[in-house]
């Protein structure tokens, strides 16, 4: 078994969702309530005894593709995904070492679908750093 990490809940992600519509703009509104609470855990899955995501990174980008790709909510998606993502990196220790304007362009082609999840576990392990801060 791999280490335990904090999660982001589903009442995180609708906070973190509200923020991006307080900062950004956009429509409030689930499309699909059932789905955030599923796409919280899906991080943690685990098949036939084994993490489906073990490290992370990987559970990191299950947060990132996830909240990206499905319309979850009414409007902010892909600004819901990188919160969520950020958020979950900075609770565990990391933080994402780029600017605003390439988590943003990088959401966007995980949004399009041109990124496989491995290759967003990928970016995020190349672009994190061990953060001071830590919420353990």
């Amino acid at each position: 078994m791999s280490a335990e990490f904090l999660r982001v809940d589903p009442e995180d992600v609708r906070y973190l969702h509200e923020e991006a519509l307080n900062e950004y703009g956009g429509s409030s509104g689930e499309n699909e309530p059932g789905l955030i609470d599923y796409m919280c855990e899906k991080p943690f899955m685990v098949l036939f005894g084994q993490e489906a995501y073990t490290n992370v990174f990987a559970k990191a980008a299950v947060l990132l593709e996830g909240f990206a790709t499905h319309q979850y909510f009414s409007d902010g998606n892909k600004r819901t995904a990188a919160k969520s993502c950020l958020t979950f990196l900075a609770i565990n220790g990391y933080e994402l070492l780029v600017s605003d304007v390439e988590l943003f362009e990088f959401t966007l082609r995980v949004a399009e679908k041109a990124v496989e999840i491995k290759d967003i576990e990928l970016w995020l392990c190349r672009n994190t750093q061990e953060s001071y801060f830590m919420f353990k």
